[in-house]
């Protein structure tokens, strides 16, 4: 028996409880965790029991399980909402010095992050909710190194996000480049990942499951969620018009790939004369890898092409809603039958094709 046990055991005898014994230790430097481990070699001697245990390595390993797979959600949640409201900022506020370029691959890139949210957000709800249910049964795991661990380096990567929000925010605020847009995304960084530390550091000094506290901040959690879910779905519209959205874009790029490979070839062929091909399917012959496909992606049939003599040709396609607003000015078209007239001599501007 070592000393501390002896002495706590010669505080028992002495009718000293035990609440006093465990300030004493603690005052005299003694770790909570070295006094029970006392208390319970004092017990066992006492009774003639084993402390019995509460799972060990199983539940340690259960815990670390359940608490990467929340903090992995919590990770892929949290970046994606973020992520979209960056994206629907920039468009309600877009920066002239920049160039939004493609709509579609914006659209798409959109389509993943709402999609990322839709799997990862409830994932982490029910895992959460697991957790919570393990302690509200067994206390003593939140005093599990596990959980304190994980939380501890989910703590310092959100503290990271937000000290370089700030110091952004500072930067931009000294140089006076200050924009509405750019403090819209500071405010998005601080709600979320301010959020989500309070939240995780409050929990690390809990004793006990606080029902209104998990409360407050699932609802806090879900309201930005259900706002981020329906930024996302204005932005974007259905999964149909999403479909009929990518089709014309396909019929835009099949267009410009067409229109560049004619281009090519006058340069090519300009000095022995250049004459234009006939139809659309030697147009494909003769340009080869240039262009990708002459066939409308719906209705399988060739884009419409005519020779007007010259260098002049006419592509036509069947849209099925006007182009967006960021399509170039030469291929902007009315939803319907529409045709574009080209000059092989000149270069046209490429339309990036939809994935």
């Amino acid at each position: 028996m070592d000393s501390l046990v002896e002495f706590l055991a010669a505080l028992k005898d002495s009718g000293a409880s035990d609440e006093f014994i465990v300030a004493l230790l603690k005052q005299n430097g003694w770790s909570e965790k070295r006094i029970y481990q006392a208390f319970g070699s004092w017990y066992e001697t006492r009774t003639g029991l084993a402390i019995p245990h509460a799972g060990g390595r199983i539940e340690a390993a259960k815990d670390a399980f359940l608490y990467l797979l929340a903090f992995i959600t919590l990770g892929i949640w949290a970046i994606q909402l973020g992520a979209l409201f960056f994206t629907a900022i920039d468009r309600s506020f877009p920066n002239p010095a920049l160039n939004y370029s493609n709509q579609t691959l914006t659209d798409r890139s959109l389509s993943n992050q709402l999609a990322a949210i839709l799997v990862a957000f409830p994932l982490f709800v029910v895992v959460t909710r697991a957790i919570i249910k393990a302690v509200q049964g067994q206390p003593e795991r939140l005093e599990s190194s596990v959980r304190k661990w994980l939380t501890y380096l989910a703590l310092v990567i959100t503290a990271t996000t937000m000290i370089g929000d700030v110091v952004t925010f500072l930067a931009y605020f000294l140089r006076g480049d200050l924009s509405t847009r750019f403090v819209l995304k500071v405010l998005t960084v601080l709600v979320i990942a301010g959020g989500i530390f309070a939240y995780y550091l409050d929990s690390l000094r809990q004793k006990t499951i606080h029902p209104g506290r998990n409360r407050f901040f699932g609802l806090g959690a879900f309201a930005i969620v259900a706002l981020g879910l329906i930024v996302g779905f204005i932005q974007i519209g259905s999964p149909s018009l999403q479909r009929v959205a990518s089709e014309d874009a396909r019929r835009l790029s099949d267009l410009s790939a067409i229109a560049q490979g004619l281009h090519r070839q006058w340069l090519v062929r300009r000095q022995a004369g250049f004459t234009l091909p006939t139809t659309i399917q030697e147009i494909q012959q003769i340009a080869g890898e240039t262009v990708a496909s002459i066939l409308d992606p719906i209705s399988g049939r060739p884009y419409e092409y005519h020779s007007r003599g010259g260098n002049t040709y006419i592509l036509c396609a069947t849209f099925s809603r006007s182009s967006p607003a960021d399509v170039p000015v030469q291929w902007r078209h009315p939803a319907g039958h529409a045709c574009f007239t080209r000059d092989a001599s000149e270069e046209v501007q490429n339309v990036p094709r939809p994935w």
